[in-house]
């Protein structure tokens, strides 16, 4: 797959029927092509890297997730745009993988944003 559209849609059907391993590669792939389209800070990165850092939390993979996500912070904080979905989202899931409370934090964040 070249088009970064199709690996989006693919990973997003792989995290559906629970293939998050898969889906986790499938974003990373999508990120690093967005990244050469756009460059490493460009405000198109958002869905990225909140689709990445998600799916990694819900791998429990939380040294990598709060990476991802503390980047998507920085980016939410110097873009001007709106998203659908806000900082202050952001830094609850950042603070709870911290804390170790990801697990319940993580489910009513994403019931929140459904």
């Amino acid at each position: 797959m070249k088009n970064i559209a199709d690996l989006v849609v693919k990973a997003e059907m792989l995290e559906e029927r629970g293939e998050y391993r898969k889906a986790e590669r499938m974003y990373k792939k999508a990120l690093v092509m967005q990244e050469k389209s756009v460059g490493e800070d460009h405000p198109e990165l958002a869905d990225y890297l909140y689709n990445l850092g998600m799916i990694q939390c819900a791998l429990e993979k939380n040294n990598e997730a709060e990476i991802i996500l503390s980047r998507l912070l920085t980016l939410l904080q110097d873009d001007a745009t709106e998203r659908d979905y806000d900082a202050q989202e952001i830094v609850l899931l950042i603070d709870s993988i911290r804390n170790g409370n990801e697990e319940e934090d993580l489910s009513e964040l994403q019931a929140a944003t459904a």
